[in-house]
């Protein structure tokens, strides 16, 4: 079963129609920033589009590079702030196979601090091995076909 791409049934849709409650930290003409319901560690915010976008390819590069801006400063906050914040991840899942649950493009930022219990989970012996030069090279040459 395809996952529901509409913004009918989009929660984050909902959020910016007022249809469900948000605690809301920064709303301007491109974006709303909020805090994430089910947090990674308390702090962990959402930079959300207002205009629906179910992919990172549909959202307009003006919109993208507010976004990152928004996540420095988001940072510069949290590390200011009296949550536990020893480090800050930024994380934007694309599609299903990535891990995105809603499909509205929206940044995670969520503070980390050592022992906090979360991570990526790779195979070893399959994730993070080093790559041979020829192929870096190849694979660089196809991308830069494609830009």
């Amino acid at each position: 079963m395809q996952p529901d791409k509409s913004p009918k049934n989009c929660p984050f849709c909902k959020i910016r129609e007022g249809k469900l409650p948000a605690s809301l930290l920064h709303e301007d003409e491109l974006v709303l920033v909020i805090v994430d319901l089910s947090p990674i560690n308390e702090g962990h915010l959402l930079i959300i589009p207002k205009i629906h976008a179910s992919g990172m390819a549909d959202v307009d590069p003006d919109t993208l590079a507010h976004m990152m801006r928004l996540a420095q400063r988001m940072n510069a906050a949290l590390r200011k702030s009296s949550y536990k914040c020893e480090g800050v991840n930024l994380f934007l899942a694309d599609g299903e196979a990535a891990g995105q649950e809603v499909f509205h493009c929206h940044l995670h930022v969520y503070p980390r601090f050592k022992g906090d219990g979360f991570g990526f989970r790779s195979v070893k012996g399959k994730h993070f091995v080093q790559a041979e030069r020829a192929r870096m090279d190849a694979v660089a040459q196809e991308l830069q076909g494609l830009l």
